[in-house]
C-alpha cells in the first residue's frame, strides 16, 4: 500500500483535546490528531514543545499505522501484559490504586519531582510492595527529578523492596553513568526513558554504558519497524528493553500494543509494559478503549468513535496549529 500525500493527510485528520483524569507534566488536556486512514485507525500527538524534526518522526509512525502497516501475523484479540501504574500519591492511597487496577503483578510507582518528600517517597513504595506481597515486580521511577546524590541516597533507601529496576533516577546521560556506577553493588537495573528521545539516542546511551534497560516508545521511534530495529541494537549489546506509552490514545496504545504482542509470542519472559496508561484519559475516541484490568490489556480491531471525535474535537485555534504543523513536518518525513 503506498503513502498518503498531504492532502489526504489532512483530508483524514481529527484534531482532538482530551482531558486528563489527572494532570502529567503539567498538562490538563492531551492533544492529538487521529487519521481515519485506509488500513485502519492512526494516531499522530507530539508534545506541543517538541521540535518539528522531532515530531516528523512521530509522523512517519502515524504513516505507517495507517497506510503501510506492519504484518503481525497476530489473531486479534490478544492480551499482553502491562504494568500498574502509581502516581506520587499519599501511602494511604496506594492500596486502594491497587486494588482498583485489579492488582497487576507489576507496578511502577512515582517517585521524586515536585510535591513529593523522600520519606513519603519511600513510604508510597513500601506500601506498594505490601499490596503486591513478595512476588510482585515493582519499579521505580523518577523521571530524571534527582540529583546524582538524591538518587543515590534515595536508591539505597528502597534498596530493601526487592525494586526490578529505577527508571531515569537522573536527567543527564554523564549522571545516568554516575549513577549506575555508584548502586551497582546493589543489583538495581537502571532504565533509561527520557535518555531516548530521538533514534540516536541509543547509540549514546549505549556507548556510555548508562543503563541496564532502555524505556522505547513506539510512536517518537518512528512506528514498529523503526522500534524493531532499536529493540535488535539494544538487545545484542546486553540491554533489556521495556515498550511504554507516550500518553497515547488507544489508537497509538494499539500500534504499541501489536510489537509487544509479538514480542510476548517470541520471548515468554520479555518485560512487562508500560502501555496501561488509558485509563489516564477522561475519554478516548474509539469504541472500546483500551483500558488495563490485572496487569492486562486487551488488543481487538481499532474502531473510531465518530461520536467522540466530535465532541473532542479541539477549539479552532488548536486546529488550525496542528494543521500548520503537520504541513511543516509532512516535508520532513
Amino acid at each position: 500500500m503506498s503513502g498518503p500525500d498531504l492532502a489526504a493527510l489532512r483530508a483524514s485528520a481529527h484534531v482532538v483535546s482530551i482531558p486528563l483524569n489527572s494532570p502529567f507534566r503539567g498538562l490538563l488536556h492531551r492533544e492529538a490528531v487521529i487519521f481515519a486512514g485506509p488500513a485502519g485507525p492512526a494516531e499522530w500527538s507530539p508534545f506541543v514543545e517538541y521540535s518539528d524534526e522531532e515530531a516528523a518522526r512521530w509522523l512517519a509512525s502515524a504513516v505507517e499505522q495507517g497506510w503501510n502497516p506492519v504484518s503481525t501475523d497476530l489473531a486479534l484479540p490478544t492480551t499482553i501484559r502491562v504494568n500498574g501504574t502509581v502516581p506520587a500519591v499519599a501511602a494511604s492511597e496506594v492500596g486502594a490504586l491497587i486494588e482498583h487496577a485489579g492488582h497487576p503483578r507489576t507496578v511502577k510507582v512515582k517517585v521524586g519531582g515536585p510535591g513529593t518528600t523522600l520519606t513519603h517517597d519511600v513510604a508510597r513504595v513500601t506500601e506498594a510492595r505490601r499490596a503486591l506481597g513478595p512476588t510482585g515486580r515493582l519499579r521505580i521511577d523518577a523521571n530524571g527529578s534527582w540529583s546524582v546524590d538524591e538518587a543515590e541516597h534515595a536508591i539505597r533507601a528502597m534498596e530493601h523492596l526487592d525494586l526490578e529496576y529505577v527508571e531515569q533516577p537522573v536527567e543527564s546521560l554523564e549522571d545516568m553513568v554516575d549513577i549506575r556506577a555508584r548502586i551497582s553493588r546493589m543489583g538495581i537495573p537502571v532504565a533509561a526513558d527520557e535518555s531516548i528521545r530521538r533514534w540516536s539516542d541509543l547509540d549514546q546511551v549505549i556507548a556510555a554504558e548508562a543503563c541496564d534497560i532502555v524505556v522505547l516508545k513506539v510512536q517518537p521511534l518512528g512506528g514498529i519497524r523503526a522500534t524493531e530495529a532499536l529493540i535488535q541494537q539494544a538487545e545484542d549489546a546486553g540491554i533489556g528493553v521495556v515498550l511504554s506509552s507516550a500518553l497515547d490514545t488507544s489508537v497509538g496504545l494499539h500500534q504499541a500494543g501489536l510489537l509487544q504482542a509479538r514480542r510476548e509470542a517470541a520471548h515468554p519472559d520479555a518485560l512487562d509494559a508500560g502501555l496501561g496508561t488509558g485509563s489516564f484519559l477522561a475519554r478516548d475516541v474509539v469504541v472500546e478503549p483500551l483500558v488495563a484490568h490485572g496487569g492486562h490489556l486487551t488488543l481487538a480491531p481499532l474502531e473510531l468513535d465518530s461520536s467522540a471525535l466530535a465532541d473532542l474535537t479541539a477549539p479552532p485555534e488548536r486546529r488550525d496549529w496542528w494543521l500548520q504543523r503537520l504541513e511543516r513536518c509532512w516535508g520532513l518525513v
